[in-house]
């Protein structure tokens, strides 16, 4: 019996080959870039989920209720961790958590690593597997450190590095350590990196800081004893906050700080770490965050195409069963019944689904590379075999078959026996509500793709070309590497292109503007009482020549000048920090910005955007103090051939430092790379926007085909009566541009709601025009148009002989 189904099918399957190909093709393209999205929204929410207590871990975070809006900052006191931990015995492990550069050196070998200053429960609390070494021992000496098998192998190669010494230096400190642990490879799903762990007291500055509780340094994480309640946390805590955060929150209440509805000025909460990866609400979390809203954004995609793939093979089923109505009711006469006939007709749709998917998956294996290029994905071929993807394939499998095939099959079971032997199918041969409303789904999210696409390119495109208030297409970025000296660095840089032609300028800062090849970011800020009230601002480390060359516009006073020794003290101050100052004549006036000494403001430059566009202009004072290091050399060019300057900079830092990398790179490329993101969801929406239109046109230009034919004959006759090709094609396509016109008219308001929420997180951003929702509209109905009229001229332009010729 299952045999003769599957005999049926495939012979039924072959007389319908063009429309059952159209149905594979778009099935298979739907299932292959599902698959693939789907392993990458897998892939992002699998961040972190490796350690053993993920939901018990989290992150503190501090709410401060300022005059000037709500703060919330990761950033915490060193003396924090041990006092709450002595203090609540609800806390079972707490770890401080700093990141540095260092540069190790072990026998011969010298490397560049990235450190991480933890505390002895760090290794309890998240699970890093020792390979070597015990979890309750590895901390016991302070000269401990815990390395990864990487760092191992690139340090001793096979040897066991267990009790080997190494030395490492901070900043300018070189100390000798002993390996206490091994570590297994970091997962690539960790918001957590690192190469080496250190032992919290060697975090710079730990000494000075220990009883600070106005020096906010590093991140702290916390897990709690079973059964604790984590909402009661910030509550419970007032007590402690009010006590060691005295002088914070009285400073609060001096400048007429509202508190919240709790009466707090200043909090402490949770974010759990589970939550980690897509906690970009929070300044300084762990990793490089990902906004959920992309991923998901990558989710509702994958499930339009699937959505529109199904709808398309409804429709083409139920159409192609007009043509298949007489069978039917042959079938019906010669005694099969309703179950035989939907067995029938499932067979053929679970064959069709059967290949779509199969080919699908194929498909999924040939453009992976391409995908995880355009996407920036770390997905792999591998992901798609493990069992929890199977099973998800199976379901989505299962779900289109029940779907595409119960429908059609339904629909030709009501087909009336006599009727339709006679050639009369009655109202089912008229389009239906069901076809019409699906066509209608199909395009309404076909339209909103398309005003996504729009939107989305406009922005960016924005951002790419809003002046910044700088230069950032001549000027070079350089990250000075671990273990060297910045400020030596920019020394020998200067020295070394002071007779270049090509370089205009050589300075440096503490700062990059945008981000680097390197990959990091910085930022400090201070605050200090000035006319009675808090004044705060974003502090950046520069050099002589900082304003000269980036091309800052000065607007009064002067730049930090050499002949003037007394600069070391200056300060240069933007706009917003002189708005934050008040008054008038502001030059020559004095910030005590530090305790030990008082700055004089030399000169106000115009705001420039040191941040990402995402940041409205916040103020920000340049100084010249060394307490902090120089992180990156700036050279200006003279504009004309970058290429060449760029390799004689280059040549110049490989003179200065041969062994160690040179990582320069333009501005702009820097300014580009903060908006990731945001060319990201353009991708998304733009390869979305053409599959679905592509998907959707297949499907619409297989139901005009098949329209067409229970047409002939009506195109015969009018055609006899004298209507011309453009009257016929126009009456094919009225019905469809109808229904595509009102896709529209429900695809805009969804859109105009989904990029304006999306625009807010923007402090500078496009307005959305009203032209963007004609031009996606008039394009959803171009291209159906044109669709449809492939086959409308083609039945036009038929000899009317032909199709009369039954009558």
């Amino acid at each position: 019996m299952i045999k003769n189904y599957i005999k049926t099918a495939w012979r039924n399957l072959w007389k319908g080959r063009v429309f059952n190909l159209m149905n594979v093709v778009g099935l298979s393209v739907a299932i292959a870039c599902c698959a693939l999205i789907f392993m990458t929204v897998y892939y992002e929410f699998s961040y972190d989920s490796f350690h053993q207590n993920v939901k018990g871990i989290h992150q503190l975070y501090t709410v401060t209720n300022r005059t000037s809006g709500t703060e919330r900052s990761t950033a915490m006191p060193i003396p924090l961790a041990p006092a709450l931990k002595a203090e609540y015995s609800h806390i079972k492990y707490i770890t401080r958590s700093a990141n540095s550069g260092a540069l190790v050196k072990a026998g011969a070998k010298q490397l560049d690593q990235n450190v991480h200053f933890v505390d002895a429960d760090f290794l309890k609390m998240f699970t890093f597997p020792l390979v070597e070494g015990n979890v309750n021992t590895v901390f016991n000496q302070l000269n401990n450190v815990v390395i990864t098998q990487q760092a191992a192998k690139a340090m001793f190669g096979n040897q066991s590095p267990l009790n080997k010494t190494i030395l490492i230096t901070i900043g300018q400190r070189e100390e000798p350590f002993q390996v206490s642990g091994v570590v297994k490879d970091i997962p690539r799903n960790s918001s957590i990196t690192f190469d080496l762990l250190l032992r919290f007291e060697h975090f710079p500055n730990y000494k000075t800081d220990l009883s600070k509780w106005d020096n906010w340094s590093h991140m702290a994480f916390v897990e709690f004893k079973e059964g604790y309640n984590t909402q009661n946390f910030a509550k419970q805590l007032k007590p402690f906050v009010e006590a060691h955060y005295k002088a914070d929150i009285d400073l609060l209440k001096r400048d007429g700080a509202r508190p919240d509805e709790t009466g707090s000025l200043l909090s402490l909460h949770l974010a759990p770490f589970a939550s980690n990866h897509f906690n970009t609400n929070l300044n300084g979390v762990e990793g490089y965050p990902v906004s959920k809203t992309y991923v998901l954004s990558l989710l509702a995609i994958a499930c339009f195409i699937l959505i529109i793939a199904c709808i398309n093979f409804i429709n083409l089923s139920v159409a192609r069963g007009f043509t298949r109505a007489r069978e039917v009711g042959v079938r019906k006469t010669l005694g099969a019944g309703k179950w035989q006939l939907l067995t029938q007709f499932w067979t053929e749709t679970i064959m069709v689904c059967l290949a779509s998917t199969i080919l699908g998956l194929a498909l999924c294996a040939v453009i992976i590379s391409p995908f995880k290029a355009m996407f920036k994905s770390r997905i792999n071929l591998a992901m798609l075999f493990q069992p929890q993807h199977l099973l998800a394939i199976l379901g989505i499998f299962i779900l289109i078959t029940a779907l595409a095939g119960f429908y059609p099959a339904l629909i030709m079971m009501r087909y009336k026996t006599v009727a339709v032997l006679k050639g009369n199918m009655g109202d089912t041969a008229k389009p239906g509500k069901i076809r019409n409303t699906l066509l209608v789904v199909q395009f309404a999210l076909s339209t909103l793709l398309i005003i996504c696409t729009i939107i989305t390119w406009q922005q960016i495109n924005y951002l790419s070309n809003k002046p910044l208030g700088f230069n950032k297409t001549e000027v070079l970025s350089i990250p000075v590497n671990k273990g060297i000296d910045g400020s030596k660095a920019l020394q020998l840089m200067r020295n070394d292109l002071r007779s270049n032609s090509q370089v205009e300028a050589v300075s440096g800062s503490y700062m990059n503007l945008g981000r680097g090849n390197d990959g990091s970011t910085r930022s400090s800020i201070i605050g200090f009482g000035m006319n009675g009230r808090e004044i705060r601002t974003n502090l950046q480390r520069v050099d002589f020549d900082y304003v000269k060359t980036l091309d800052i516009k000065l607007v009064d006073g002067r730049d930090f000048d050499l002949n003037f020794p007394g600069d070391s003290n200056a300060v240069v101050i933007n706009e917003s920090m002189a708005r934050s100052i008040g008054g008038r004549n502001i030059v020559g006036r004095y910030l005590f910005m530090f305790p030990e000494y008082q700055s004089q403001i030399i000169g106000i430059v115009k705001d420039y955007n040191f941040k990402s566009l995402h940041d409205k202009i916040e103020p920000v004072s340049m100084i010249m103090r060394k307490q902090f290091a120089i992180n990156y050399v700036f050279v200006k060019v003279k504009p004309g051939n970058l290429l060449h300057a760029f390799d004689e900079i280059k040549q110049s830092w490989n003179r200065q430092y041969p062994n160690v990398e040179f990582t320069g790179s333009w501005l702009n490329e820097n300014t580009e790379r903060q908006y990731q993101s945001e060319r990201r969801l353009s991708n998304i929406f733009v390869s979305g926007a053409v599959l679905a239109i592509v998907i959707s046109c297949i499907g619409l230009l297989a139901i005009s085909v098949m329209i067409v034919i229970q047409r002939t004959k009506e195109i015969g006759v009018r055609k006899v009566l004298g209507a011309n090709v453009a009257g016929i094609v126009f009456l094919l396509s009225r019905d469809f541009l109808k229904l595509v016109m009102i896709a529209a008219i429900i695809a805009v308001p969804a859109a105009w709601w989904v990029m304006d929420s999306w625009l807010q997180s923007f402090a500078y951003r496009i307005s959305i025009q009203w032209w963007v929702f004609v031009l996606a509209t008039l394009m959803a109905m171009l291209l159906a148009f044109i669709t449809i009229s492939f086959q409308s001229v083609k039945a036009a332009l038929t000899n009317p002989v032909k199709s009369l010729r039954s009558e």
